[in-house]
C-alpha cells in the first residue's frame, strides 16, 4: 500500500495532466505535495487571496482548479476571497458556481484554519483519505477547503471514496464514543480499546454531530482546536448526554485522552 503522501501527489500529477485540471499555487510544481508534478500549472505572486482569486476565474471559466495552499495561516489570508467565490453561486442562485478546492497540509499539533461560510470543510486524518477527499472536492460544485493531516500523509492504507465531509465509524464500541478528527483519529484508535471512536472527517452539521453523541451518551472530542463539534453536542443533544462532554488537542497525548475518558465516568 501506498502512502497517503504518494496516493495524494498522484492524484494531483493525474489532475494537472486533464484538460479541465489546474493547480495553482505559489510553488506548485516547486514545493509541497505537487513538487515534481507537470502539466497544467498556475504559479501566483506571494498572495494566498490572489491565487484564490485567480482560481476563481478558472472555475467560471470551465476549469476545475485545485490551489495549493504552503501553510495552513494562509487560509485566513485567503478566507475573504474564498468566501466571495462561495457566495458567488449563492448570489446566482447557482447559475455561476466557482467549484474550486483549496488544499493545505496541517502539522498534527496544528490548530484547525476555519473555513469561510459557504465553503465545505473537509479533514484528512488517515491515509486513504487523502487521496479520496481530493478528488470528490474536485468534482464537487461548490468551493471546498481540503486539510490534509501529516499523520495522514505519512500513513499507509487503501484509498477510499466515501463522501466528503461524511463521518465514519473507525472503530466500534460502546460506553463512549470518541469524535476525532485530523490527527486525533490515529491517537483514539491507538490509545484506546472498547470505546467508539468516529472520525468526523469535517462535518459540521449539528445534527449529525448530535446523533453521534446520543449513541453512548459520553462524549470525547479529540481534535485541532475547532469548538463548534462540542458546541453542537452540548446543543443538540443535552438531553442524550450522561456525562459533560469533554475535549482535548490531537497534540494533547495519550495520557490526556485516557484522563478525559475516566473523568467521563466519574460521577
Amino acid at each position: 500500500m501506498r502512502t497517503g503522501r504518494d496516493q495524494l501527489r498522484a492524484a494531483l500529477a493525474a489532475h494537472a495532466a486533464s484538460p479541465n485540471g489546474v493547480l495553482v499555487g505559489e510553488a506548485v510544481g516547486v514545493a509541497g505535495l505537487s513538487k515534481g508534478v507537470t502539466g497544467n500549472l498556475l504559479r501566483t505572486p506571494l498572495s494566498e487571496a490572489g491565487s484564490v482569486g485567480a482560481a476563481a476565474g478558472l472555475a467560471l471559466a470551465g476549469k476545475r482548479p485545485v490551489v495549493e495552499l504552503i501553510d495552513p495561516a494562509g487560509v485566513a489570508r485567503a478566507a475573504e476571497a474564498l468566501g466571495e467565490a462561495a457566495a458567488l453561486g449563492i448570489r446566482s442562485n447557482g447559475t455561476f458556481n466557482a467549484a474550486l478546492v483549496a488544499l493545505v497540509v496541517l502539522p498534527d499539533d496544528g490548530t484547525l484554519p476555519v473555513a469561510p461560510p459557504g465553503v465545505l470543510l473537509a479533514v484528512a486524518g488517515v491515509a486513504s483519505d487523502a487521496a479520496g477527499m481530493l478528488l470528490a472536492a474536485i468534482a464537487a460544485n461548490r468551493p471546498v477547503l481540503v486539510v490534509v493531516t501529516e499523520s495522514s500523509l505519512d500513513s499507509r492504507g487503501e484509498a477510499d471514496t466515501t463522501a466528503l465531509s461524511e463521518p465514519v465509524v473507525r472503530r466500534a464500541g460502546t460506553g463512549l464514543t470518541v469524535l476525532a478528527e485530523g490527527a486525533g483519529v490515529a491517537l483514539a484508535l491507538s490509545s484506546t480499546e472498547g470505546v467508539e471512536v468516529v472520525d468526523l472527517r469535517g462535518c459540521r452539521d449539528p445534527k449529525t454531530i448530535a446523533a453521534l453523541a446520543a449513541r453512548t451518551g459520553r462524549v470525547v472530542l479529540v481534535g485541532h482546536g475547532d469548538p463548534s463539534p462540542l458546541a453542537a453536542v452540548s446543543e443538540q443533544a443535552f438531553w442524550r448526554l450522561e456525562a459533560r462532554p469533554l475535549s482535548i488537542q490531537a497534540a494533547a497525548g495519550a495520557s490526556a485522552l485516557a484522563a478525559a475518558i475516566s473523568d467521563s465516568f466519574t460521577p
